[in-house]
């Protein structure tokens, strides 16, 4: 609990530090949408661009080829200046998304409804409570002072929705502050609003622009994220899709290159990898565990279990592509999506003992496992078909032939089925009758000859002349020759020369 502590306020320190930095750099942009209310001239929005350039908003919907300045006067024309105070609800739960906003100074939570479980535990507490029942003394010592404040803020509503016989019908589970944007979520997925904004600060001032100006300008976001949608909803087919929406949009993507370090052992925790495309090296004490691949996370292990500094190095092998999550805003996604939460944990406990698997194989030098091979019998055409002769001291010609798909097919076929009416039937016949077939089903050359350009009838008749020859030729060879005298005799002919087979 001290580690997490820690980390909590090191991240409200850091998030105190990001958002004043985020005030001065919108404080001009401020002045000028305070004043005027919507920009017009290109003067204002030339003055506006710089603090416009500094939002996430703006880089994450830049279109490719575009640049960010372009793109920031382009769209500052649509956003138009609005004002809150404390305790105000810019959008409840379940409205339809008509706007997305930007904060340009102020802050805000965000409020989902209750499960019944928690709704039904705190009734059976304040039941049990003396008379009367004062809400702020009653909840004091149980419940964060800023979980109270937010709470007596929504019994002042007067509205059934947030406030039900003393018991807070929704909880805060985020907030945001000046540069951030919040309300997109509903304008892309064209789905009702997921949570309530409530204004937690003394005033709060902001831009917002419409849907269609927002779908218009920003078609590379919209697109990118229903696709980004699509994946993660592939991903985790036993989760919601809203619950998934509201956890990717803390992911942000990133490309990386080969022999890219993305963390070594030792060094601070500060966000964890999903990785969409490429492969990447977890390595112990300079010794390779294993290889993570397509669809895997990384790096979430040591954030689970709350640990400050990482038990591993990590490097990526080849170009990556991975969307990553910083370590706040993954504490931040844990309380709007508990089913991912979930199965993450699961992966995290199934990586954990896999390591420790690896650290004692590596122990005891097994670092290497030895792929499984299968017995495959390799053979040749020339090994599988040697022409024999059926009677002793008859000579075959032993010349390659070229075999059809009919001869390598049959002959399969009888070592995987043998025949058993046949099964003494030489290789020879076999071969004999697909030469018989394939004589049969030889086209005509004048069938070539008509493929071809025009030619000549000298040309057709000596075309026919070589076909006669190369036939001639081919059923002399599936025969005996019996015009020979001895095997030296048929050896010494140049236009015969062959080589005598080996009898059985």
């Amino acid at each position: 609990m001290s580690i997490a502590n820690a980390k909590g306020q090191s991240g409200q320190s850091d998030m105190t530090t990001q958002r004043r930095k985020n005030e001065a750099n919108l404080r001009v942009a401020l002045q000028y949408y305070s004043s005027c209310g919507k920009l017009q001239d290109d003067h204002s929005l030339e003055q506006v661009t710089p603090g416009l350039a500094t939002l996430e908003f703006m880089k994450r919907n830049c279109p490719e080829g575009t640049k960010l300045e372009d793109f920031c006067i382009q769209s500052g024309q649509f956003f138009e200046f609005e004002q809150y105070k404390y305790g105000d609800i810019i959008f409840h739960y379940g409205d339809v998304g008509d706007k997305v906003y930007v904060i340009l100074k102020g802050e805000v939570a965000v409020l989902v409804p209750r499960s019944e479980s928690e709704i039904e535990a705190e009734r059976e507490e304040i039941s049990q409570a003396k008379q009367p029942f004062e809400f702020e003394a009653f909840w004091r010592n149980k419940k964060p002072l800023k979980q109270i404040y937010i709470e007596v803020m929504l019994s002042q509503l007067n509205s059934s929705v947030y406030f039900q016989e003393n018991v807070c019908m929704f909880k805060k589970v985020f907030q945001f502050y000046s540069g951030q944007s919040f309300g997109d979520v509903a304008l892309i997925s064209d789905k009702p609003r997921t949570a309530s904004i409530l204004v937690t600060s003394d005033q709060i001032y902001l831009i917002s622009m419409c849907k269609k100006d927002f779908k218009i300008l920003c078609e590379k976001s919209v697109l990118e994220m229903n696709q980004t949608l699509d994946y993660f909803v592939k991903l985790f087919p036993s989760v919601g899709r809203m619950q998934i929406t509201k956890f990717i949009q803390f992911f942000h993507k990133i490309e990386l290159p080969p022999q890219q370090w993305l963390w070594r052992e030792g060094e601070q925790v500060k966000f964890f990898l999903l990785i969409l495309k490429g492969r990447v090296e977890v390595k112990q004490q300079q010794l390779p565990l294993y290889q993570v691949s397509d669809n895997s996370f990384i790096g979430h292990e040591e954030i689970l279990e709350c640990m400050p500094f990482r038990q591993y190095t990590c490097k990526t092998l080849d170009n990556t592509t991975a969307y990553y999550m910083e370590y706040e805003d993954f504490n931040s996604s844990r309380k709007t999506s508990p089913d991912i939460v979930k199965l993450l944990i699961e992966k995290a406990k199934l990586m954990t003992s896999y390591l420790e698997q690896r650290k004692e194989e590596v122990k005891k030098g097994q670092i290497y496992v030895e792929p499984i091979c299968l017995p495959v019998e390799r053979r040749l055409v020339k090994d599988m078909f040697v022409i024999k002769s059926p009677r002793k001291n008859e000579v075959r010609s032993n010349q390659p032939k070229c075999l059809s798909y009919f001869d390598i097919t049959k002959f399969n076929k009888q070592k995987a089925k043998p025949n058993n009416t046949n099964q003494q039937q030489s290789i020879s016949e076999d071969l004999f009758f697909s030469k018989e077939k394939n004589i049969k089903t030889t086209r005509s050359p004048s069938y070539l000859t008509q493929k071809l350009s025009p030619i000549n009838k000298q040309m057709k008749e000596i075309l026919m002349k070589k076909f006669k020859l190369n036939f001639k030729f081919n059923a002399l060879q599936s025969f005996q020759i019996s015009s020979c005298k001895s095997v030296h005799e048929f050896g010494s002919k140049s236009r015969f020369k062959t080589e005598p087979s080996i009898d059985n």
